[in-house]
């Protein structure tokens, strides 16, 4: 009877241990992962940080409306155009569309005895296109009057110039210069001229 206990528990002590391992198993093969590990936050798509130059500076109020102003009213003069410049190539054109239609001329086909000038216009004008300020300008009507002698003409815009760092201000035709008796570097009184003015001499 006691060997027949012995056995009946020996196989009980078995059976528990089994089982105590296939459990273990299981909740092993199923455990979910450690949970003291933090998981990572949940980020939500940034939202695009407003520029703080952009947000602290206002709208700039639009330019003044104004008519276009002569780029200078006094300065040195200067010559230039017609066949016998040769400081231009004979296919260089002109900067302002003074042709019919708005054709762009070349400036060794300028007539040297007729009345024309070049200037450093303002093509950034309001409410106009650098192109439509080119042709504003175009054929408008400058007046020149030599500061010594008083002598005037005027003169149509043609083209844009002097170079800066020739120290002229404003470029006139052989024949505008020879009316004006002046020389390359003799100073000018430049305005607007009326647009029914002619070209040419100015009667005193």
């Amino acid at each position: 009877m006691k060997e027949a206990k012995k056995a009946t528990a020996k196989k009980e002590s078995k059976n528990s241990k089994s089982t105590t391992t296939k459990t273990a198993k299981a909740t092993t093969t199923n455990a979910s992962p450690v949970e003291s590990q933090e998981k990572p936050p949940v980020s939500s798509p940034a939202m695009p940080k407003p520029d703080s130059a952009s947000a602290s500076a206002s709208p700039s109020p639009p330019a003044p409306a104004g008519p276009p102003t002569i780029p200078a009213t006094h300065g040195k003069v200067g010559v230039f155009g017609g066949p016998k410049d040769r400081g231009i190539k004979p296919d260089d054109k002109l900067a302002l569309p003074t042709g019919p239609h708005f054709v762009y001329e070349r400036a060794r086909a300028l007539n040297p005895k007729s009345f024309y000038c070049a200037m450093r216009w303002n093509y950034h004008l309001e409410h106009m296109s650098p192109e439509e300020a080119k042709r504003w300008w175009a054929n408008k009507k400058i007046l020149v009057t030599n500061a010594k002698n008083g002598a005037s003409i005027v003169v149509r815009a043609v083209d844009y110039g002097p170079h800066e760092s020739t120290g002229l201000d404003i470029s006139l035709s052989p024949g505008g210069a020879e009316a004006l008796s002046v020389e390359i570097g003799d100073e000018v009184d430049i305005a607007f001229a009326e647009p029914s003015a002619k070209l040419g001499p100015v009667n005193q």
